[in-house]
């Protein structure tokens, strides 16, 4: 299936302006009953800012609230060197939800991850069959790669539980650009005839042309706002 990159740019969001999009990408029309159906995404990306212990109980206050019966398979991350990350299976939309914390100002390490702007080539270890032609920024290559082999085995777990084959990747600013790269991953290591979809916020330009035009590629559907999600208060 052609991947539909969904350009978010509705003030009803009531989120802060971010980075660009990826220019190569071809954006389409999207109306409010069109994106309705991801806006609870915004919720999990809040909720990856949260502390292991709230996330592993799905009690971190108004983001878990907003999204009853959601149930966390794993809590990862120590937030320092590793964004904190969740994996679990959200019943009300049959999807199993990947999301990474996003760019958390009170850490240097997350800075300096962002910081990182050179590009590498995707690891074929990680992205096989990727030409070496697909660059990324090398910071968020090394943070997904820190997480990447945990991610995949815990969805092929919650899989085999639940028979569900949707995955959706959610994540802001770092974390959406984390979610992008696990979109890549995850479509290509899961079984043929799994769903992959993202959903970001406020994400940095993850890598080149030839990045942009794979993700569209091979991720059925991928939604970048332009808006950054709002970050947990309780």
């Amino acid at each position: 299936m052609n991947s539909k990159l969904l350009l978010l740019v509705l003030a009803s969001f009531g989120m802060v302006s971010s980075a660009p999009a990826q220019s190569v990408l071809s954006p389409i029309g999207v109306t409010p009953v069109s994106i309705s159906p991801f806006s609870s995404f915004t919720q999990f990306s809040r909720a990856a800012y949260c502390h292991h212990r709230r996330l592993e109980s799905w009690n971190c206050g108004a983001a878990c609230d907003a999204l009853p019966g959601f149930v966390p398979a794993v809590v990862g991350g120590n937030g320092k060197t590793v964004p904190v990350y969740f994996v679990g299976y959200w019943p009300a939309n049959d999807t199993i939800v990947v999301a990474h914390q996003g760019t958390d100002p009170t850490s240097l390490l997350s800075l300096l991850v962002d910081g990182r702007v050179k590009k590498r080539s995707l690891d074929p270890t990680l992205f096989p069959s990727v030409p070496s032609s697909v660059l990324v920024h090398s910071g968020f290559a090394k943070a997904h790669a820190r997480t990447a082999s945990s991610v995949l085995s815990e969805v092929k777990k919650v899989m085999d539980v639940t028979r569900t084959r949707s995955v959706t990747t959610v994540g802001h600013s770092l974390g959406g650009a984390l979610a992008a790269l696990d979109a890549v991953f995850l479509a290509l290591n899961l079984p043929s005839g799994s769903e992959v979809r993202g959903v970001t916020y406020g994400t940095p330009r993850v890598g080149n042309a030839a990045f942009a035009e794979l993700l569209e590629s091979i991720v059925g559907i991928f939604i970048y706002s332009f808006f950054d999600a709002p970050h947990p208060t309780s």
